[in-house]
C-alpha cells in the first residue's frame, strides 16, 4: 500500500497524458523542450566562471590561458551580457539572536558585484594587470581581435544626442542604445591598449638604452592586430586612427613583419574599399609622410613597399571625367543648400545613404579624381627630386624612382594629355643621364613612355619614339651583369637577386612588346639592330633571362619576316655569307648605325648546343 501511495502522489512528467502516472521518457522530454522553445545553450553568469573575480597575478600560467578561451567563447555567444557587469545576491548567515517570531523582513540584502567579462579579458591582455605575463596578454589580445571581428556592425554607429535621448522610446530602443554605447567604449578601449602595447616594446625591453632595436613580439602583436581592424572594420568607427597607425607603422624599418603586414592591409584596403573615402584618406596621410620624409634633412627615408601599395588602387576614373563629376557634384550640393527646409531630415536623409549597400557614383568619381591628383603630384614629385642635379639625393630618395615609374606607367592613361606631355619631358631628361640610374630605374623610365604614348589620343604628341628605343639599345647588354648598386635589405635571402633580375626581364619583354608587337616598326635597320643585340645579350645571361628573351626574338623575326624590306631571313641563313655591304659595329649606340645587316644571327647556333634544355629550345 505504502508502494501505490508513493507512486499516486509522484507528479506527472512532462510528456504526462491527463491522469496517466508514467514518467515522460527523455525523448518526450527533449520534444517538450523544444516545443517550449527551450534555448539550446544559456550563457553562463559571470560568477559562473571560475576566476573572474580572482586577482590575476595569482592565478597559474595555464589556468590565465583557460580563462581566456571561456571569457572568449562567452562573450561570442551573448556579446550584449558580456559587456556588463552582473550582481549576484549573497544570503546572510542566520544569527542566532532571531528568534521563531522576528520578522525576516529587517534584514538587508548583500549583493556581489563581479566585472564585466569583457574588462576581465582586457586585463588579461594589459601585462600591468596580469602579472606581467606577455604569453597570455598576446593570447588574449588575439582573442580580443577574432571577437571584435566578429561582433562589430559593418557600419559607423552614431551615438544618440541630447535631444534624443529626451525622447520618450521604447525599452528596446534604450537597450539597443546602451549596447552601441558600451561596445563603441570597448573598442575603443582595446585600441588605446593596442596602440600602448606598441609604445611600450616597439624598440625592444624598456631596459635597452638605444631606441633602435626590433620591437618585442607582444608589440609586433598590436601592430597586426590593428593592420587586421583595417581590412576588416574600416567603414566602423575610428577608422582615421586605424589608417594612422598603420600608415606611419607600413614604413617601419626595423621590422620586416610589421612593415609587410601595415602594407598588406592597406592594399587589401585600397581593394576593398566601394565608396574610396577610407582609400582617399590612406593615400592623402602616404603622401604628407612622402612629403615631409623628403624635406627633412637627414630623416630616414620611406621604404619602396609603402609606394608599392598603390599600385593595387583600382583607379578607373579619367582625370577629365572626375572633373565634370566634381562639377556636377558640387551643383547637387548647391540645390540641395538653396531647396533645405529641415537640418535634421537632411541629416536623416544622409545617415540612411550611408547604411545602403549601393554605391553613389558621383561620390566615387570626386574620391578616384582627388585620389589620382595625390597619387601622381607624389610620382612627379619624386621625378623632380630626382631630376634635380643640384639637391643631394641619397640612396632612400633614389630607391622610390622605379616605385614612382611603375605607378605612373599603370595610371598614365587617366592623366590629362598636358601633364603627359610634361612627364615624357622628364623621363627624357632622365634617359639622358641613364649610366647614373640603375638598371631597374632605367627599364622603368623606358616602359613608362612607351605606356604613355600607347594611350588614348597620344598620336597627337610630337613625340619621337627613337628617343626611348635608343636607352633600350644599349641596357640591353647590361641584363645580367652584377652591379654594386645600393640596394635595401631584402628578407628573401639570396633569393632576392634572381627575384630582381626577374622583375627586370619581364619589364624588357614588355618594352619590347610596346616598341615591336604592338606597333609597326618601319625602319628594318633598327630592327636588325635589336635582333642582333638581343641574341648577343642571351650568350652571357642565366638560363631563366635567355629563355624569354630568345622568345621575344623569335616572336619579333616572325611577325616581320614576311616583309619585302625585311633581311631578317639573310641574317638567318646565307650561302654566300654575304648580307650587305660595310662592316657590322656592335658598340653603335643607335641601332640604326650599327649596321647589322652586314652580319648574321651566328648566337642562335651556338646556343641550339646550350647545356639548358629550353635554351637550345628556343633557339
Amino acid at each position: 500500500m505504502m508502494d501505490k501511495g508513493r507512486k499516486r502522489d509522484r507528479p506527472g512528467g512532462v510528456g504526462a497524458k491527463g491522469g496517466d502516472d508514467k514518467p515522460a521518457s527523455k525523448r518526450q522530454q527533449r520534444k517538450a523542450a523544444m516545443a517550449a522553445k527551450t534555448p539550446y545553450f544559456t550563457p553562463k553568469p559571470s560568477s559562473s566562471i571560475v576566476g573572474i573575480d580572482s586577482p590575476l597575478d595569482r592565478i597559474m600560467p595555464q589556468k590565465r590561458i583557460e580563462l581566456i578561451a571561456e571569457l572568449s567563447e562567452s562573450i561570442l555567444e551573448d556579446p550584449s551580457t558580456a559587456l556588463t557587469s552582473s550582481r549576484t545576491d549573497v544570503v546572510p548567515p542566520t544569527s542566532k539572536a532571531n528568534t521563531k517570531g522576528q520578522d525576516n523582513d529587517t534584514n538587508e540584502k548583500q549583493y556581489h558585484k563581479s566585472q564585466s567579462k569583457m574588462n576581465k579579458l582586457f586585463e588579461l591582455a594589459s601585462l600591468s594587470t596580469n602579472g606581467h605575463d606577455a604569453h597570455a596578454a598576446r593570447l588574449a589580445i588575439l582573442s580580443l581581435l577574432a571577437i571584435f571581428q566578429d561582433i562589430l556592425p559593418s557600419d559607423r554607429i552614431r551615438l544618440p544626442t541630447e535631444a534624443e535621448m529626451n525622447v520618450r522610446v521604447s525599452k528596446e530602443v534604450k537597450q539597443t542604445w546602451d549596447y552601441e554605447r558600451k561596445l563603441l567604449q570597448a573598442y575603443q578601449r582595446y585600441l588605446q591598449l593596442l596602440e600602448k602595447t606598441w609604445e611600450d616594446g616597439k624598440f625592444g625591453h624598456r631596459g635597452l638604452s638605444e631606441q633602435t632595436g626590433p620591437p618585442t613580439t607582444l608589440a609586433a602583436t598590436s601592430i597586426i592586430a590593428l593592420s587586421q581592424l583595417l581590412q576588416t572594420s574600416y567603414l566602423f568607427n575610428f577608422r582615421s586612427n586605424l589608417i594612422q597607425i598603420v600608415v606611419r607603422q607600413a614604413n617601419n624599418h626595423s621590422s620586416d613583419d610589421v612593415r609587410l603586414a601595415c602594407c598588406n592591409a592597406l592594399s587589401v584596403l585600397f581593394t576593398k574599399d566601394v565608396q574610396g573615402e577610407a582609400t582617399l584618406e590612406a593615400v592623402r596621410r602616404i603622401a604628407k609622410m612622402v612629403k615631409e620624409r623628403h624635406n627633412q634633412q637627414g630623416g630616414r627615408g620611406i621604404h619602396p613597399d609603402v609606394m608599392n601599395t598603390w599600385l593595387s588602387l583600382p583607379l578607373r576614373i579619367h582625370e577629365d571625367e572626375a572633373m565634370a563629376a566634381k562639377i556636377a557634384a558640387q551643383v547637387k550640393k548647391k540645390r540641395a543648400k538653396k531647396s533645405q527646409q529641415d537640418k535634421d531630415t537632411q541629416d536623416i536623409e544622409n545617415e540612411m545613404k550611408e547604411g545602403e549597400a549601393t554605391v553613389d557614383k558621383l561620390e566615387l568619381a570626386k574620391n578616384q579624381a582627388d585620389t589620382l591628383h595625390a597619387v601622381t603630384l607624389t610620382y612627379f614629385r619624386i621625378l623632380k627630386v630626382q631630376d634635380d642635379a643640384d639637391e643631394q639625393i641619397d640612396g632612400k630618395v633614389s630607391q622610390l624612382l622605379p616605385c614612382a615609374l611603375r605607378g605612373l606607367a599603370k595610371f598614365s592613361h587617366l592623366i590629362h594629355l598636358d601633364a603627359v606631355v610634361d612627364l615624357l619631358e622628364v623621363l627624357k631628361k632622365l634617359l639622358e643621364n641613364g649610366d647614373q640610374l640603375s638598371t631597374d630605374a632605367c627599364v622603368h623610365c623606358i616602359l613608362c613612355a612607351l605606356k604613355t604614348l600607347r594611350g588614348p589620343g597620344r598620336d597627337t604628341i610630337p613625340v619621337d619614339m627613337k628617343q626611348y628605343l635608343i636607352p633600350l639599345y644599349g641596357l640591353l647588354p647590361r641584363i645580367g651583369i652584377p652591379t654594386s648598386e645600393p640596394s635595401l635589405p631584402s628578407t628573401n635571402g639570396n633569393g632576392a637577386q634572381f627575384s630582381d633580375e626577374g622583375k627586370v626581364i619581364e619589364e624588357i619583354i614588355q618594352c619590347l612588346d610596346h616598341a615591336f608587337l604592338q606597333r609597326r616598326e618601319l625602319s628594318s635597320l633598327r630592327l636588325a639592330g635589336f635582333l642582333k643585340r638581343l641574341t648577343s645579350s642571351s650568350l652571357h645571361c642565366v638560363p631563366t633571362s635567355s629563355v624569354p628573351l630568345l622568345a621575344c626574338t623569335r616572336q619579333i623575326a616572325s611577325r616581320y619576316a614576311s616583309s619585302s624590306s625585311s633581311k631578317i631571313g639573310l641574317m638567318l641563313e646565307n650561302e654566300e655569307d654575304v648580307v650587305a655591304e660595310g662592316v657590322f659595329s656592335p658598340d653603335a649606340e643607335d641601332p640604326e648605325h650599327s649596321n647589322s645587316h652586314a652580319t648574321s644571327l651566328w648566337e642562335l647556333s651556338l646556343l641550339r648546343y646550350h647545356i639548358h634544355p629550353k635554351v637550345a629550345e628556343q633557339s
